[in-house]
């Protein structure tokens, strides 16, 4: 029987102590198959954007890894040409934990030891499960640097992602307590929460919340200040009918621009039935477009003269083909909505809800006609709007209350109290306004 236990312990033991290494090796497969599945969205999604290993040392209990992004064309935005990455692990019983390190990128270690003193206040940390779950952390210390006249304080942040190895699903926590430039702006408890799941490169389901709550900005005399604004988005997607929909609600509790003040903001914004093949080929042509004009620009970077005259060419070509992809999006039940606006003002308070959406598909083309023959929007238009706002705000803007169409029998608005409305409505292949027909020839 001692002999049966001394064994069992004794496979056991070796067991344990072979964890580490096999850790190691799932490690490895982990990372690879994740930069190569980190590779294919970019590919897919039209980006020459490209991550790639380049020294994997792999010990027994331990793993220094080094990668990096190379951003492509894409380095005409973020002003570099790529990051690099050291990766620390160490092999644990259920994953893999590291640290990251930028230490080998210049323009940020020559930021940290000429504007910071040498201290680091970045500190990633990433968690491989062997589930196939990525989780990064990003924590940053509170710092403070000089640059040219202004002083920049920065606060503490810390930001959560979490992704599946395949990169079907985003989740996201972020909170930051904010900076300050000395007498100029000012931002303080932001925060990002996501949660998205990819259902192609361009269409992807799911919430996005962002919040803050102080902006401010001083400019001269002129001052700026939001209190407590938030940003809620929803993605949706219906596969059966491959449409689109997506939607956002804001809202503020003030701000002052100057001696302007309004309270209390609200409002939701919204975009439904969107035809998804449409969609994908606006984005791949949207895309590919961009893309180009960056590689155009880096080309000239160094010539003024010659960007201007790549742009002016770009912007030209650029136009006509967004033109023809946007059309695609013309589709019957295609809906364009803002509903339960609410402005507080010192006059008073501003409401509002429009809705307008297509009745049939169309191209930009098909529209022209409208010009001279008006009535030919009733059969291509879904249109319900209602808005409300104090009178004391347009003061003796009578073109507002006078026909300004020759089948109108009022105008825009009318007068009630101290108050102003607008109700519009197209009902049965006619247009009401204000409750009264309007002949449209």
């Amino acid at each position: 029987m001692k002999k049966i236990v001394v064994g069992v312990v004794a496979i056991l033991g070796i067991a344990a102590l072979g964890v580490p290494f096999g850790s190691g090796l799932v490690m490895e497969r982990m990372v690879r198959e994740t930069l190569g599945n980190l590779n294919t969205m970019y590919t897919e999604s039209g980006q020459d954007i490209s991550a790639e290993i380049v020294r994997y040392d792999r010990g027994y209990s331990s793993s220094e890894i080094e990668w990096k992004i190379k951003f492509g064309r894409m380095k005409a935005i973020y002003g570099v040409d790529e990051v690099v990455f050291v990766e620390r692990a160490e092999h644990g019983m259920s994953g893999i934990v590291s640290n990251t390190s930028l230490e080998k990128n210049s323009w940020y270690t020559d930021f940290v030891s000429g504007r910071l003193g040498g201290k680091d206040p970045l500190h990633i940390t990433t968690k491989f499960r062997f589930n196939g779950e990525v989780e990064a952390t990003v924590a940053l210390d509170a710092f403070v640097f000089q640059a040219e006249q202004d002083s920049f304080a920065v606060r503490p942040g810390k930001v959560m992602l979490a992704s599946d190895q395949t990169f079907k699903r985003f989740v996201t926590d972020a909170s930051w307590e904010g900076m300050d430039v000395a007498g100029k702006f000012g931002v303080g408890g932001a925060s990002l929460k996501s949660d998205l799941t990819k259902i192609s490169p361009y269409i992807w389901e799911g919430k996005v919340s962002m919040a803050a709550q102080k902006v401010e900005a001083t400019e001269g005399i002129k001052h700026f200040d939001l209190t407590n604004l938030m940003i809620d988005y929803l993605l949706k997607y219906d596969k059966d009918r491959n449409k689109l929909s997506a939607s956002a609600e804001y809202g503020v509790d003030s701000l002052n621009v100057g001696a302007q003040k309004i309270d209390k903001v609200f409002a939701r914004t919204g975009i439904n039935e969107v035809d998804g093949k449409g969609y994908e080929e606006f984005m791949k042509l949207y895309t590919a477009t961009m893309a180009a004009l960056l590689g155009d620009i880096v080309a000239a970077k160094d010539d003024p003269a010659k960007m201007n005259q790549v742009i002016e060419r770009r912007m030209a070509v650029i136009g006509i083909q967004i033109v023809a992809a946007g059309e695609k999006l013309l589709t019957q039940g295609l809906e364009l909505r803002i509903s339960d606006l609410h402005v507080q003002v010192p006059e008073g308070e501003i409401k509002g809800d429009v809705l307008l959406g297509l009745k049939k598909d169309m191209t930009f083309a098909q529209f022209i006609p409208v010009v001279n023959q008006p009535a030919l929007a009733l059969e291509i238009f879904t249109l319900k709007s209602a808005v409300s706002l104090p009178e004391k705000l347009v003061g003796d803007a009578e073109i507002l209350f006078a026909p300004v169409y020759p089948g109108m029998r009022g105008g825009l608005f009318v007068k009630d109290g101290v108050n102003i409305h607008h109700k519009a409505e197209i009902r049965d292949g006619k247009l009401y306004l204000n409750d009264q027909e309007v002949v449209l020839q």
